[in-house]
């Protein structure tokens, strides 16, 4: 007897989206798309072709869809940080369950009204927190809980964003104001981060924090002496070969995350010609503007000092425009360490050495899963094997990321954005 699949209702088909559908859908044969919902022809298109959406099937306004009531199982949430709220609530209401992408929302009472909404309804509502899956995480998270590194006394662990994604997605990109799209740096990059510090550490919660850092040099004040307002069209060539910024090299030569910097063309990224792209960039793309020139609000490094209401403690540090970018993790226990950097795969088990005075090493190696541009790690397959599995009646994973786990992590996030704002430490 063939296995009854999940009936998904997506909304917002933009990248994230459209990842959990192929690993729901094309990988794992567990999901059938039943209504595609976006204001965006192509994305409508693209669920059409990849998926099997029929015409009948796809929505331009998610009322259309709750106005038929429930006719699905769950609904994949992917809409921009600013709309999570408008488009969660209905769904909820009516009984949807839910896999809602990161930042949930931007401030506690909307966080809370969500949870409420979810648990009143007894909805199943799990936050695209991907990392807690990738098998680098998890491996952390097992050192911890099988007793491994004994109590955890502190948690150091950093984020450095390349330098073509930090262009991409935060400086010329649709994440790179605040004031627009409703989410810090810190809310929509590092609370995988802040999440993944919550939820190593144990049972303990987070109680107050400090945090500072700005925008210091994406500024026009640092542009290079000479450089214009757009890199193809009055940016001297002697000027644009010195910057690592160059649209030219960046987008038009090496274009790592091709899906996102010709959204604006109004064409799905591989139907675009180089033509278009060229014009774009000099005309009406934001993302041929000299980087230094864009306007955004957010910081562009920070770090953020948490304390757990059991006295342990924990340091993030974010910076954009690296030029090696990646995540690293030191967990320290009364009983052993944990240290690596994600991006290499390799983890080490470090424990105290009586016979020498020096330590033991156990190294664990996660090489094979792929990097900043794809899968987190292996985590996008993860999480979306448990959300299914969840909607299946199985027990969740320990990585399960249940709104009310989730809470924590954006709570701190929260806290660290008014601390570094104010300059003072901030009660969670």
């Amino acid at each position: 007897m063939q296995e009854q699949k999940i009936k998904v209702v997506v909304i917002g088909c933009g990248d994230r989206a459209t990842v959990y559908c192929e690993e729901g859908v094309n990988q794992l044969h567990k999901m059938e798309i039943v209504a595609a919902i976006d204001p965006d022809g192509e994305r409508l298109r693209y669920m059409r072709e990849h998926f099997g959406v029929t015409e009948e099937q796809c929505y331009t306004d998610m009322q259309e869809v709750l106005s038929q009531g429930r006719i699905a199982d769950c609904v994949i949430n992917g809409t921009m940080d600013q709309l999570h709220l408008e488009t969660t609530i209905p769904f909820l209401e009516q009984g949807y369950h839910m896999l809602l992408e990161k930042p949930i929302v931007n401030n506690k009472e909307d966080l809370m009204k969500i949870r409420d909404t979810a648990n009143a309804n007894h909805c199943k509502l799990m936050i695209c927190h991907v990392l807690r899956y990738a098998p680098f995480y998890r491996k952390v998270k097992e050192l911890i809980c099988s007793g491994e590194l004994g109590e955890i006394m502190n948690i150091q662990t950093t984020e450095r964003v390349g330098a073509f994604h930090s262009s991409v997605s935060f400086i010329r990109g649709k994440w790179a104001s605040e004031a627009e799209c409703g989410s810090s740096l810190l809310l929509a990059k590092c609370c995988h981060d802040i999440d993944l510090i919550c939820w190593l550490n144990g049972d303990t919660t987070p109680q107050k924090v400090y945090s500072h850092g700005g925008r210091g040099y994406f500024l026009p004040e640092k542009a290079p002496e000479g450089a214009g307002t757009r890199c193809l069209v009055d940016c001297p060539e002697e000027v644009r070969k010195n910057c690592v910024y160059d649209v030219q090299s960046m987008y038009l030569d090496n274009c790592q995350l091709p899906w996102y910097p010709w959204q604006c063309t109004g064409k799905n990224w591989e139907d675009v010609t180089y033509e278009e792209k060229v014009e774009s960039l000099e005309t009406y793309n934001p993302h041929g503007r000299c980087i230094y020139k864009c306007g955004g609000d957010l910081v562009d490094h920070q770090n953020v000092s948490i304390t757990f209401a059991d006295g342990s403690t924990a340091v993030h540090t974010l910076t954009m425009g690296a030029m090696h970018p990646g995540r690293s993790i030191w967990v320290q226990g009364t009983k052993g360490e944990a240290e690596g950097y994600v991006m290499d795969g390799i983890l080490r088990l470090s424990k105290y050495d009586k016979k020498t005075s020096t330590w033991t090493e156990t190294v664990f190696n996660f090489n094979d899963v792929k990097g900043e541009t794809g899968g987190h790690f292996g985590g996008d397959k993860g999480l979306v094997m448990d959300f299914c599995e969840l909607m299946e009646g199985k027990q969740p994973s320990i990585s399960c990321t249940s709104i009310d786990d989730s809470l924590w992590g954006h709570l701190t996030c929260y806290a660290g954005d008014e601390a570094q704002k104010k300059h003072e430490e901030v009660w969670i």
